[in-house]
């Protein structure tokens, strides 16, 4: 058997394993779905805007202390004042989410606390 043969047999079975993958991720995780489990370093913030005029329920979790904040920004930045802060958890290991998302510029922002973790989001928009 060829060099270039060998290797064709030994890509179709993981192009079919990928294509297999994606097709279930994408029937599983619709475009108004959530998941991610990140590996957060110490005091890592990340952002994800919320989509306008929308529901977003699900939760966040995680073995030790992070907050969340629901917060309202034009820039894309969270400044962290307490003029764009809509709803706060602080030193948490779970958040419920339930929120009404009505204009543009809404961001859920989770900090983690002062240890590595990893950190679990799963929440749905619901028009």
């Amino acid at each position: 058997m060829t060099r270039g043969r060998r290797y064709f047999l030994l890509l179709v079975p993981v192009a079919v394993a990928v294509v297999v993958t994606l097709v279930v991720n994408a029937e599983m995780f619709p475009d108004d779905y959530s998941y991610q489990r990140i590996l957060f370093g110490p005091n890592d913030v990340q952002a994800e805007i919320l989509p306008v005029n929308s529901h977003i329920a699900g939760y966040i979790l995680a073995e030790r202390p992070f907050s969340a904040y629901v917060v309202s920004s034009k820039s894309g930045y969270f400044e962290g004042n307490s003029d764009n802060v809509l709803m706060r958890w602080e030193n948490v290991t779970n958040v419920t989410l339930d929120i009404n998302v009505s204009g543009e510029g809404y961001y859920l922002v989770i900090k983690n606390g002062n240890a590595s973790q990893e950190i679990e989001m799963r929440f749905k928009a619901e028009r």
